[in-house]
């Protein structure tokens, strides 16, 4: 299939586009709706992966606008709504906005696949069951997340680490601007990139947050950060650990002392 990924975390977006190629399939990714417009415009897409919530434009708009497109010229691409927010009214905005399915994020292999599976009609593979955060039970998440894909998860967990605590100082900033919206947005990018790694209670104080900052205040809004950013250590704690441990040691290698060569003497005549 070729598929478009519309998703604007980094970790998120590039993590389907590595499983959906793993799988075999052409794919485009997108930060925003305005991009997913424009790819939309220049290429066809079987499937379009769309994420409820994105900068300069959101996903709903986006599928209408695309779908508007459809009619016109007799492309249908069929559009799967991809949220954070799992209650009932966010999947319904979804498919009033023209979406044909939706799928509840953190998305894993399992869930990917079985998606894929009814699009192109074929028996959908069971999906593994969502797991905590021991350590143990992190590292057969992070499996499950990535379908034992070491070179999938080594990326993933590198741009986690690296974008992360950006988007944390983003929520500490706008505490001290008593910016609700700006707490919000980034809130809802940073749950999306934890509920990847099950880390559930992280994931909570983040959907709080946004939830806070929704309402045009910040009231309330700093015991919930200060549980988030204690999970989110923990979190980052463990994976450094699992990650410094997978590294091969090099092998200390002493070099050999140089043997001295004898000086030359120089030949003397007989006489």
């Amino acid at each position: 299939m070729r598929i478009l990924v519309a998703e604007d975390t980094l970790e998120s977006r590039e993590l389907l586009i590595d499983l959906l190629r793993n799988g075999g399939h052409t794919v485009v990714g997108v930060a925003n709706g305005r991009e997913a417009i424009q790819a939309a415009e220049k290429e066809p897409f079987e499937v379009i992966f769309m994420d409820e919530q994105m900068p300069s434009m959101n996903g709903t708009d986006a599928a209408r606008a695309i779908r508007q497109t459809a009619a016109r010229h007799g492309k249908r691409p069929i559009i799967v709504g991809m949220s954070g927010n799992t209650a009932e009214a966010d999947e319904r905005r979804c498919l009033e906005a023209g979406m044909d399915a939706f799928l509840p994020k953190p998305i894993g292999m399992p869930e990917l696949l079985g998606m894929l599976a009814v699009l192109s009609r074929r028996p959908p593979q069971p999906a593994s069951p969502n797991r905590g955060q021991t350590r143990a039970e992190l590292i057969l998440q992070l499996q499950r997340t990535t379908g034992g894909d070491q070179k999938v998860l080594r990326t993933l967990v590198k741009n986690f680490l690296a974008d992360a605590p950006k988007k944390i100082t983003n929520i500490r900033r706008s505490l001290a601007r008593r910016d609700a919206e700006a707490m919000a947005s980034s809130a809802h990018a940073l749950k999306g990139s934890l509920g990847l790694f099950g880390a559930n209670r992280a994931v909570d104080a983040a959907r709080n947050l946004q939830n806070i900052g929704r309402t045009g205040t910040v009231e309330g809004a700093g015991a919930e950060f200060h549980a988030l950013e204690e999970e989110f250590g923990r979190l980052r704690r463990e994976l450094r650990a699992l990650f410094s441990a997978a590294k091969p040691k090099r092998r200390k290698t002493t070099a050999k002392p140089r043997a001295r060569r004898a000086p030359k003497r120089s030949a003397r005549r007989r006489r």
